[in-house]
Formats: C-alpha cells, sequence, structure tokens
C-alpha cells in the first residue's frame, strides 16, 4: 500500500508540474532572463500538496467545461455559414458560457484552494467567450446586411431617405446589441460607423442619379413642345396650301356591294381625299337569312359620317 500510496503521490505531483508550467508559460517567456537565473521557479517537490492537488483538480474540471461548449458552437457557426442571422445570439451564448461554468463547477469540489478556483474559473470564462467572439462578428456581417438591404428598400419606395436611414440603423443596433452576451464587453461600434458609411455613399449616388432622371425629363418636355410647335406650324401651312376653310370639315364614306366581299372607303380631311377599297369578309352574312344582303343601297349596308369643326 505504502508503495502504491508514493506512486500514485508522484503521478499527482507530475500532473500538477505540468498544469503549473502550462499556466506560468506565457509570464516565464516574458520575465527577464537575469530574475528568471535569480529567482527561478519552485520544483514540484517544493509546491504544497494541497495546491497539487487544487491544480490538479481545476485543470481536469475546465478540459471537461470546455468539451461541452463545442456542440453549441457548432449549431451558431451553421446557421451563420448558412447566411442566416442568429436570433437572440447573445442570450444563446450567454448560456453557453454558463452552461460550462456550471459543469466547471459541479466537478471542483470545495476543499479546492480559493485563489486557485478563481483564476481558473475567470480563464475558463476568458476561452468560451475567445470561441464565441468570432461567431459575434460573423453575426454583425449579416445584420449590417440586413440593415442595407432595408435602406435600399426605403430608396425605392420614397424620394426622402432620411427616414430609411434612420431606420436602418436603429435596426443594427438593436440586433447588434441582442447579439452581445450579458456577461461579455464586446462592441459594434466599429460596423456601425461603416454602415452609416456605406449608407452615405449610396445616398450620394441615389442623387446623383435623381438629378440625371431630373435632367432626362426636362429635355424631354423641352423635345415634346418643339415638337408640338412644329406641328402646329405644319397644320397652319396646310390650311395655307388648301384655303382657308380647308381643315375645318371632315367627311367618311363606307359602301359594301350585296354578295361581294368588296369594300369601299371614302375618307375626306384636312384638305385631303382618300378612297380605299378592300376584300373583307361578310363575317354575318349567315345571319342575315338565306338570301344574303338586301340588294340595292339601303340604311343596313351604305355608312356615312360627317365631321364639321366650328
Amino acid at each position: 500500500n505504502s508503495v502504491m500510496m508514493a506512486s500514485y503521490g508522484q503521478r499527482l505531483r507530475i500532473a500538477a508540474t505540468l498544469a503549473i508550467v502550462a499556466a506560468a508559460g506565457a509570464e516565464f517567456s516574458a520575465r527577464p532572463a537575469a530574475r528568471r537565473v535569480r529567482g527561478g521557479f519552485k520544483p514540484a517537490e517544493d509546491v504544497p500538496n494541497e495546491v497539487l492537488q487544487s491544480t490538479y483538480t481545476l485543470s481536469e474540471a475546465t478540459t471537461a467545461a470546455l468539451a461541452t461548449v463545442s456542440s453549441g458552437v457548432d449549431d451558431l457557426r451553421k446557421s451563420l455559414d448558412a447566411g442566416e442571422a442568429v436570433q437572440g445570439m447573445g442570450a444563446r451564448c450567454q448560456k453557453i458560457v454558463d452552461g460550462a461554468l456550471e459543469k466547471f463547477d459541479k466537478l471542483v469540489s470545495k476543499r479546492v484552494e480559493r485563489g486557485l478556483l478563481a483564476k481558473s474559473r475567470a480563464g475558463l470564462q476568458a476561452q468560451v467567450y475567445a470561441q464565441l467572439h468570432p461567431l459575434f462578428l460573423q453575426q454583425l456581417q449579416l445584420v449590417k446586411l440586413g440593415a442595407l438591404q432595408m435602406y435600399q428598400e426605403s430608396m425605392a419606395m420614397s424620394d426622402v431617405n432620411v427616414q430609411g436611414m434612420l431606420a436602418a440603423d436603429q435596426y443594427f443596433v438593436r440586433e447588434a446589441s441582442a447579439s452581445v452576451p450579458s456577461g461579455a464587453d464586446w462592441g459594434f461600434q466599429g460596423e456601425r460607423q461603416n454602415l452609416q458609411t456605406i449608407m452615405q455613399t449610396l445616398e450620394r449616388e441615389w442623387k446623383k442619379g435623381v438629378a440625371a432622371k431630373i435632367q432626362a425629363a426636362q429635355q424631354m418636355s423641352t423635345a415634346m413642345q418643339y415638337l408640338q410647335v412644329q406641328q402646329a406650324q405644319l397644320q397652319q401651312l396646310q390650311q395655307q396650301l388648301y384655303g382657308g376653310g380647308a381643315g375645318k370639315w371632315q367627311l367618311g364614306a363606307a359602301y359594301r356591294p350585296p354578295d361581294t366581299n368588296i369594300n369601299l372607303s371614302f375618307n375626306h380631311q384636312q384638305g385631303r381625299t382618300n378612297i380605299v377599297a378592300s376584300m373583307v369578309p361578310d363575317e354575318q352574312q349567315s345571319l342575315l337569312g338565306p338570301n344574303g344582303f338586301t340588294a340595292g343601297v339601303g340604311p343596313a349596308n351604305l355608312g356615312v359620317t360627317l365631321n364639321l369643326n366650328v
């Protein structure tokens, strides 16, 4: 038994020594060379058993707690990689952090040295937040994209985009704030300024487009006025050519000879006369009885129109 206890004690000291070295590696590399030579570190034999046991227990608890984080992180990453912003991301991230701390607290004995416990717990929390922060940055990009789409829709619906810009900014602030865990100090001011810069650029380009449309409309209006003037002058020339009274009356007539498809039309307008002969089948012939159309000229087969302009 004494041999087994000694072997267990040696294994415990070795594991604790490795944990201490891993935790203090950064600090050791940053110390000046002279200080490292004079002070150095205590070997495992000089560290009290309570500290070794606490270090080993905290290391095991931290590893187990971090193992519970991966599933929640993977779920968030799948949604974000699919281009979908996560609703209530801050609460979900905080739930992941709280779950890891709860697992850590269950595995840690009350006999663990309090100073080491506080440092290990804070270190675990920082590690979980470090895994979640890249997902937060990805979430901000999707929220910013949604705000820009909202702003572009307002540009298409209204000539005044100030309200659209304010609505898009408020949407971004609301969604970004909801994406920050309650225990984190993450910020999004840089992304908000970038969003405002993009909207201001779009606003300038939109105003240039509106100005170009207005100028084109003015040019079109000028061209239409010119064509109206030219048409009025042409009508005046026609009246002078065909006499003062020309163009003030119109006459039209049409005639279809009985039992034929021939249609004759006569039209006199603005001093010009047109006579048109065409072959048009009588689609209503079957409704006129066995003898077809009435013979001769009557009101059923002769149409006359006369327009007088005073």
